[in-house]
């Protein structure tokens, strides 16, 4: 254990971590406050290691080994690292971080979702593009809720992430389609246009009678798109 780097006395390491593959280390070196080439580095480094050609490797607390354990999470300490290097103020670094909750997969999900609600536009805004590339579908519900967000990016990045989860978002997006938010109405007609699910054109011919006239235009838009899929 490198107690000089745990109490800051020196810089971390980056291409030993890299040869090890010692994803903590990298992890905690994205937090690295004194120098953001290091920062970088880490991000980069952690970024090849769970590239898709290779073994996505995590290790469970901090007295286990270093091993393939693909299928099972980081510990919550690491995956909060990770979502907080969403929001450095490297591009490198939150492109990175967020490959690599892509890699972590479903062990990551409840983490993102939570990030959802973060006051920081740009986690909540990679939080649901992270989710829909996962795929998960504990993430609808939250998701839904984000298409009224006052950031207009987080919002698209939550539609075209419920359009990449699809078809599992079917029943949820239409009990939905009575939100009270017309904002949630409209994004939701239209997300169902591009999942082009049959079971949606009932719905959506209600729809179309919605008392918000930009509603009421996505359903149309939205029927015919199914229509012409069929």
């Amino acid at each position: 254990m490198d107690f000089k780097l745990i109490l800051g006395l020196g810089k971390p390491d980056i291409k030993k971590m890299e040869r090890e593959k010692d994803i903590k280390g990298l992890i905690r070196a994205m937090g690295y406050d004194n120098d953001e080439y290091i920062r970088k580095e880490a991000a980069f480094a952690l970024g090849k290691i769970t590239d898709s050609q290779s073994p996505i490797y995590t290790i469970k607390n901090e007295n286990t080994p270093l091993e393939d354990t693909s299928n099972e999470s980081l510990n919550n300490l690491s995956l909060e690292k990770l979502i907080t290097s969403l929001k450095d103020n490297n591009w490198g670094i939150r492109m990175n971080a967020a490959k690599t909750l892509v890699e972590i997969g479903e062990p990551a999900v409840e983490n993102l979702i939570n990030s959802l609600e973060d006051n920081d536009w740009q986690v909540r805004w990679y939080a649901a593009e992270i989710l829909g590339e996962i795929g998960d579908v504990r993430g609808i519900k939250p998701l839904i809720k984000l298409l009224n967000d006052n950031n207009n990016g987080v919002q698209s990045n939550s539609s075209i992430a419920l359009i990449k989860i699809g078809k599992p978002c079917v029943d949820i997006l239409i009990d939905n389609l009575n939100s009270k938010e017309w904002q949630i109405r409209e994004h939701i007609t239209e997300i169902l246009g591009e999942i082009g699910d049959v079971r949606s054109i009932e719905p959506l011919t209600k729809s179309l009678n919605d008392k918000n006239g930009d509603v009421r235009m996505a359903a149309e838009i939205s029927i015919e798109k199914i229509n012409n899929k069929e």
